[in-house]
């Protein structure tokens, strides 16, 4: 096979440079094409350093035998710390009074800390002592079957004799019992990893990991607080495989009052918590090299061949126009 049977396969004809020619409008589309191309494949470069966000949802697989962490941080309104205490019940009825730290600020109990619960349902309390804030008693006339209205008579003192209405009875309740307070931190599970590549896909504050934050409820004496909590678990994956397991929740409220055979029970405040099966991932995941390499050279014969198109159009009409001018001429 000699010498000229090998160019023969040249599929990139040379023109002599004798036979070509520059033009200004060449000129610049040679430049825009440099800088487009140049654009196109530092975006490119950015993209593929940068990975690309996917979200999933899967039934999710926990291990039972790790807990969750609760940084919990209330602040009860108008009660001594000395008569408040949490409670923890878990699923199957076993109850244990759990050690946070409590400050008392002004009027106020601040009550904070960690605390570890199981991967099952559970209630997290926060309940009274009889203490001085809960002393002093009054009488209050309650339905028995809870669908009829609480008729109390201020002052109410019932004689010895008394006969309340049908379908209701006679309770003796604690005055100036109230559980009013405002959460500034109720999460779950890890914190959020802060960086902004998270920032960018996570709502604002991150509200679905601490939509308590900054709650704050003033009821009547004597009504519960019940706040029912659903958790899920969220996992975070950066592009260096860096993983975080936390949970978000959402939650619903309701309050109410408890009335005992011997009265109405004092106030409490209840976080009911259950774990939803489903789990939601957040991943950023690396394409190939040979994607990154193949997209380069898309950018570049992409343009290169745009560009060559422009040029050809433009310098095909611009000779067609001195073709007519021409031949105006010598008309």
């Amino acid at each position: 096979m000699g010498l000229d049977t090998i160019r023969n396969l040249d599929l990139y004809k040379k023109v002599p440079s004798d036979l070509t020619e520059r033009t200004a409008s060449g000129a610049l589309i040679s430049v825009g094409c440099v800088i487009l191309t140049v654009y196109l494949m530092f975006a490119e470069l950015v993209l593929y350093a940068n990975g690309s966000l996917h979200t999933s949802i899967f039934v999710s697989y926990l291990n039972q035998e790790d807990d969750i962490d609760v940084r919990l941080n209330v602040s009860i309104v108008d009660k001594e710390c000395e008569d408040l205490h949490v409670n923890l019940r878990h699923l199957h009825g076993h109850q244990e009074n759990i050690p946070v730290h409590k400050v008392q600020v002004a009027d106020d109990c601040n009550i904070n800390g960690m605390i570890k619960i199981k991967k099952t349902p559970g209630i997290l309390m926060i309940v009274p002592h009889h203490g001085k804030n809960w002393t002093g008693r009054e009488y209050k006339i309650v339905p028995k079957n809870h669908e009829k209205p609480i008729i109390t008579p201020r002052g109410f003192v019932p004689p010895a004799n008394y006969t309340p209405p049908e379908g209701y009875k006679v309770v003796e309740v604690l005055k100036n019992a109230k559980m009013n307070h405002a959460i500034h931190e109720l999460e779950f599970g890890p914190e959020l990893p802060h960086t902004h590549r998270w920032e960018e896909v996570l709502p604002v504050d991150g509200a679905p990991f601490r939509p308590l934050a900054g709650v704050r409820r003033d009821l009547p004496i004597n009504l519960s607080h019940d706040y029912h909590i659903r958790m899920v678990p969220t996992t975070f994956i950066d592009q260096n495989r860096r993983r975080t397991d936390t949970y978000q929740y959402s939650y619903a409220y309701q309050h109410f009052m408890l009335a005992t055979r011997v009265g109405i029970a004092p106030p409490s405040i209840l976080f009911r918590y259950d774990i939803s099966p489903m789990e939601i991932r957040y991943q950023y995941d690396r394409k190939p090299m040979y994607h990154l390499l193949t997209m380069m050279c898309a950018i570049v014969g992409g343009v290169v061949t745009v560009a060559g198109v422009i040029d050809k159009f433009l310098f095909g009409a611009h000779q067609l126009i001195k073709q007519k001018i021409l031949l105006g001429k010598q008309g």
